[in-house]
């Protein structure tokens, strides 16, 4: 109980005394018969609690009465509510009051503090009495009257009960009722009304929106704990592991057993018998069975829970760092209220009628089966709901539910099953890569997904494919569950019977004028700057009120209300009406001109220099300015989305040429020291003009290809997966390498011989297998890819065979690799034009190995780097060992080098040429450091990571910044 909040009541008229509880900021919850002959806007006296005696008295007037709301009124209704007038009254600094309601068989301990006739000293001085005991829901019933029995402490006779009447009783952190009588029928029987009864009747909570009080009523149940009831955790029937997966788990162990007996075999002595053979067999068959008996996890015990409370402190610190984002760099959060909506059938069971975000992981605990739907309009908080469930929920000291973990829906595949991508995600975001643990846990139920974004799944328009995909994957996922989704597009799916069976479905309310104005008061560091907006806000018809409306905007002015100057400029709008169009959007412009210098305020904690407001403000603006209406077509068909801001897809920013033809000047400048330098290796050999002048005329092709890709208007950025060796997937793709080599060895053979037509075939399997199976995506189309890929791969081979075969078999190992990257190039291009022909080829939207926004571009930067360095290896030997091109190791080592380069960062790295060279034809429009500004943004909520982009947090500002 909150003892600033209790209040003595004084009656100058009837010269009565009572109890009341303080349940707003003004605003005071007391017995109706306690106001009896002082009418509406009449005068009363009140005094808040002091221990130390050091409070005054202070006027008060009613301000709701049950008959002068209507004639309908319970007779039992013994409820009023008083406004604090005094011009000196301050509230006190506590929580806001929580309101419950008792549900259930069971009782419930109780506590209330009023002022009777039992505690009145000399000079008619009424000290405090506290009210111990329980209430009991099964007794008035009838009535709906709450009844407490006074069983600890002391219990005056009947007439030292009075004064008491109007004190709130609460059990545990709720106020569920107001003392108005003694019972008759037995000592210390105190009969009380229910808040949840005041409610119903009319104005009642209308009066108290008005005056600013948050009220929600919450249920509280007394059941007690029972041995017999069901575990707190349900397995899961979660689908087997897919056939991909169950061979990619086997890959490990068949690879460890393999070796083992290939090792034994090889170290065999002269004359092997039988026995070390079949003893070979049986120890590779121990290893690999050793390798996944330990590889597998623990099903139970100290394993389990150990990965459940890694796994709780990780979803802890990571959604904190999100919820700061989202709330504008701060941790003070906005409590609006939602509503339950009835869906007329599976509906889940113990949900309550209203809630808001302080009380959305009580609401989330009580319901059966744990499944929610959060809706509301744009900008209304669903994806802050979401995090501040999954916040709330692990904050609580006995936390022992299911870990909530959120994720983000945009990127789900919903080709793949539900258990199998969110159990990857799981596994690589949280559980350091270990998909079986998180499966695991997944089925024990140990874990609740928390899905947000059902709405982005899919364009704006349509019949929502990928939405409904995913919903009925849902359905047949048996576990808890919370999803976020727009209120029209979830109407819609409803309307059209795809929707979220077994769940409780929730929309958010508007920010009302109270709850506005509390977390103002909540979030500014000097509260007398706001003081005159309080009446304009919580007015009706007012500017300021229509405009601070949302959380997004109301979240703009508490950080305008940091300095003295944007208080000032919120406040010169007092008075404005809503009428006025004009004075609202100035207002939201001033709001948002205010957002970006208030994250750039210097923070002590921060070692590396902070951004200057205007900068960033430049920047921004340049980085949105491609944007244009809902999509932004460029040429080659392909479509950036009006909000997404993909890091290989920036070049518009600097022109719809300059940047792409600045990264084909790149791949000359890569490409030009290593075709030197080989012209130099070649001189000292004397094999310039003859035959060298041939051999790099046959290297020229692979320049100009890159050159050709890297001024294209999209490029998928390059990765290597290491994952896919152990998959179907990427066994298939190097098979289809080896016969690639195959077709090339059987007419290289006759036309040059058995050695050359084996290098090159080995040359030409091992890049065009590996880099297929490593780095291209999976929606390929597969008979144009090896239609393109043979013919172009068979000409390069057979063109240097022809030209400068003579110069050894080197040569033909050189061409096999030459010949296998540019089939690739060739036959990729060629296979994703083929794809996006027939509806599919797009970029991918959530690619593995791509978590955050900035992956593409570091993935392909490393793809080129491990690229260079086998180019390397492989020049170096060449210029070392093979006589034609030996050369002293210096030489020999700058050679490599720019051969490195060429192939890795004038090759393949084509995202990161063209994110060099938007750098350098944007020199004053972005910082040089782009990528590091950009996750600086993100982390001070300026923009969003949606999947494999990043978008600007709200359209509002998105407007604001083009204008």
């Amino acid at each position: 109980m909150d003892q600033a909040r209790v209040m003595e009541i004084w009656n100058p008229v009837s010269a009565r005394s009572g109890s009341g509880y303080l349940i707003g900021d003004r605003v005071v919850l007391t017995a109706r018969h306690i106001v009896d002959g002082v009418p509406l806007r009449g005068d009363m006296q009140v005094r808040r609690l002091d221990p130390e005696g050091g409070t005054d008295w202070t006027h008060a007037e009613p301000l709701w009465l049950p008959e002068a709301a209507a004639s309908g009124t319970l007779p039992d209704a013994d409820g009023a509510l008083l406004r604090i007038t005094g011009p000196h009254w301050r509230p006190p600094v506590s929580p806001p009051v929580r309101f419950g309601r008792v549900v259930g068989k069971h009782r419930l301990p109780c506590v209330g503090l009023g002022f009777p006739d039992a505690a009145t000293r000399p000079g008619r001085v009424r000290d405090t009495m506290a009210v111990r005991g329980h209430v009991d829901p099964l007794h008035g019933m009838k009535s709906r009257m709450t009844t407490v029995q006074v069983d600890v402490g002391i219990l005056p006779a009947r007439s030292g009960w009075r004064g008491s009447s109007g004190t709130g009783l609460l059990c545990g952190p709720h106020l569920i009722a107001v003392i108005t009588l003694e019972k008759g029928f037995a000592p210390g029987v105190l009969e009380a009304l229910p808040v949840s009864v005041l409610a119903e009747q009319p104005g009642f909570a209308q009066t108290l929106h008005a005056h600013g009080v948050h009220f929600v009523i919450e249920d509280i149940d007394g059941t007690p704990a029972d041995s017999d009831d069901e575990s707190d955790f349900t397995p899961i029937a979660v689908p087997p592991p897919s056939a991909r997966l169950r061979l990619r788990r086997l890959s490990t162990p068949l690879a460890v057993g393999t070796t083992t007996t290939l090792a034994l075999w090889a170290l065999a002595p002269s004359a092997p018998g039988a026995t070390w053979q079949t003893g070979s067999v049986l120890a590779g068959l121990l290893a690999g069975w050793g390798i996944d008996w330990f590889r597998a996890p623990r099903s139970a015990g100290d394993g389990r829970e150990a990965a459940v409370r890694a796994l709780r402190e990780a979803v802890r610190a990571e959604v904190g760092l999100r919820r700061r984002q989202l709330l504008g760099n701060d941790s003070k959060a906005i409590n609006i209220t939602f509503v339950t909506l009835p869906q007329h059938g599976r509906d889940a069971d113990r949900a309550w009628p209203r809630g808001d975000f302080d009380g959305i992981a009580r609401y989330m605990e009580v319901l059966r089966p744990q499944r929610l739907v959060i809706t509301g309009e744009r900008g209304s908080g669903k994806t802050l709901l979401a995090y501040e469930l999954v916040h709330r929920s692990l904050a609580r000291k006995q936390h022992g539910g299911p870990v909530p973990v959120p994720v983000d829906l945009s990127g789900w595949d919903t080709g793949v099953l539900f258990a199998d991508w969110f159990s990857a995600r799981l596994g690589r975001e949280y559980l350091g890569g270990s998909e079986t643990r998180a499966r695991d846990l997944l089925a024990a139920g140990r874990v609740m997904p928390v899905l947000d974004g059902l709405d982005e799944m899919d364009d704006a328009e349509g019949t929502r494919p990928r939405a409904v995909a995913a919903l009925s994957q849902l359905n047949r996922f048996a576990g808890p569950l919370v999803l976020t989704c727009r209120s029209d597009e979830y109407a819609g799916l409803s309307r059209a019977g795809r929707r979220l069976l077994d769940c409780a479905t929730v929309r958010i309310d508007s920010v009302g004028p109270a709850e506005g104005w509390r977390f103002l008061v909540e979030r500014t560091v000097d509260r007398a700057r706001l003081a005159e907006l309080e009446d304009d806000l919580c007015a009706v018809g007012t500017a300021t009120g229509a405009v601070l409306s949302s959380p997004w905007m109301l979240t703009l002015a508490s950080l305008a209300s940091q300095t003295e100057a944007g208080a000032a400029k919120l406040l010169s709008f007092i008075g404005a009406p809503a009428s006025d169009g004009r004075a609202q959007e100035e207002l939201r412009a001033a709001l948002l001109e205010g957002l970006i210098p208030s994250l750039c305020e210097p923070d002590p904690a921060e070692r590396r220099r902070p951004y200057r407001a205007e900068a960033v403000t430049r920047w921004l603006r340049s980085l949105t300015a491609s944007l244009r209406g809902g999509r932004a077509a460029v040429a080659g068909g392909a479509a950036i989305l009006s909000r997404d801001l993909a890091i290989h897809t920036l070049w518009p920013v600097a022109g719809p040429r300059k940047a792409r033809y600045a990264a084909a000047a790149i791949t000359f400048a890569c490409w030009l020291p290593a075709l030197l330098l080989l012209a130099v290796c070649l001189r000292r050999n004397n094999a310039l003009p003859l035959p060298g002048a041939l051999l790099l005329a046959l290297l020229t092709p692979a320049p100009l290809l890159s050159a050709w890709n890297a001024r294209s208007p999209y490029v998928q950025p390059r990765r290597i997966l290491f994952q896919r060796l152990g998959s179907r997937l990427g066994w298939s793709r190097m098979l289809l390498g080896t016969a690639l080599g195959g077709v090339l060895m059987l007419p290289l053979t006759t036309l040059f011989g058995a050695g050359f037509a084996l290098a090159a075939g080995a040359g030409s399997a091992t890049v065009f297998g590996f880099g297929l199976a490593l780095s291209v995506r999976a929606d390929i189309d597969r008979p144009r890819l090896v239609a393109v890929s043979i013919p172009t791969a068979l000409a390069v081979t057979a063109a240097a065979g022809y030209f400068v075969g003579r110069l050894g078999n080197f040569i033909g190992l050189i061409a096999g690799c030459g010949a296998g990257a540019i089939g690739l190039a060739m036959g990729v291009t060629a296979g994703l034009s083929a794809a996006r022909r027939n509806n599919g080829g797009e970029p991918d939207p959530d690619p593995p190995g791509v978590p955050t926004p900035l992956s593409p571009l570091r993935n392909d930067v490393i793809a080129g780097v491990v690229s260079g360095a086998v180019v390397v290896l492989l020049t170096l030997y060449g210029t070392l060992c093979v006589e034609w091109l030996r050369v002293p190791w210096p030489l020999a080592a700058v050679t490599a080098l720019a051969c490195g380069v060429a192939a890795g960062p004038g090759f393949v790295s084509v995202t990161g040429r063209q994110h060099l060279a938007l750098l350098l034809t944007t020199r004053g429009k972005l910082p040089w450091r782009l990528t590091a500004f950009l996750r600086w943004c993100h982390e001070r909520g300026l923009l969003r990571s949606a999947g494999t982009v990043y978008q600007v947090r709200h359209d509002e500002l998105l407007e604001w910044l083009r204008r």
